[in-house]
């Protein structure tokens, strides 16, 4: 994990403009370096950045808010859902969005068991539900389903055919501590501002730099290629005009 990175612009005898520490005492220098820290992270001040970010990206990272988001996933011995269901939206219930997944093979005739089912929080509400005890959180998750695919035959399908479950949330992960930024009051030009070059050598990528908000994986993987680009041309030899 890198703990510091020190940038140094006008580059070493090396040709190096940064320098990446790790907590395990490995250092390596480079000319120039892509940074996908999430913005939560970068928030807590990890990496230390020698010298600090510029303004536009430490105003950035100031002004954007992460939020969180939680998953619960059941593992189902048998099938109980319709034959066309691969997602369901009901926001008044615990998990405002549960779906098949992999839906597109779990929905093929000739799926055979285990089954997967997801639910996901976000928000506020993934704050209050993270704070139960995973086997609850489970168990609520079940009961959901139990009431949306029971029958007066088949009252508890999902409570007696789960044999497993797992409950993901990004809150407290250690190297995320949320799921996905969010449009903030306040931080209009805060994300092209974040994925612009620091120092000339550090290129930040990440949802939170997306400027359309995307804030899933489509987001972060295009920032990441942007990032990539640009500090690849930062390192081409500048043409210089004959004139």
């Amino acid at each position: 994990r890198v703990q510091r990175i020190d940038a140094s612009p006008t580059g070493g005898a090396d040709g190096a403009a940064v320098e990446l520490s790790a907590a395990d005492g490995r250092v390596v220098r480079a000319r120039a370096c892509v940074v996908t820290v999430p913005l939560s992270v970068l928030q807590r001040g990890e990496p230390e950045f020698r010298p600090p970010l510029p303004p536009p990206q430490a105003g950035a990272i100031r002004k954007l808010k992460m939020g969180s988001a939680l998953k619960v996933i059941v593992r189902l011995r048998r099938r109980f859902w319709p034959a066309d269901f691969y997602d369901a939206v009901c926001s008044d219930s615990f998990l405002p969005e549960v779906w098949l997944s992999p839906a597109a093979e779990l929905m093929r005739p000739d799926a055979a068991p285990p089954y997967t089912i997801v639910g996901f929080v976000a928000g506020a509400r993934a704050e209050r539900v993270g704070r139960l005890p995973h086997a609850d959180i489970a168990r609520r998750m079940l009961a959901q389903l139990d009431g949306m695919f029971g029958s007066s035959d088949d009252p508890h399908p999902a409570s007696s055919s789960c044999d497993g479950f797992l409950v993901k949330d990004w809150a407290a992960h250690p190297h995320v501590h949320g799921a996905y930024s969010h449009p903030t009051r306040g931080a209009h030009g805060a994300r092209p501002a974040l994925g612009e070059a620091a120092h000339g050598c550090i290129f930040l990528a990440g949802e939170a730099c997306h400027a359309g908000v995307n804030p899933c994986i489509h987001g972060a993987m295009e920032t990441g290629e942007q990032a990539a680009a640009r500090c690849w041309s930062s390192l081409q030899p500048q043409s210089r005009s004959r004139l």
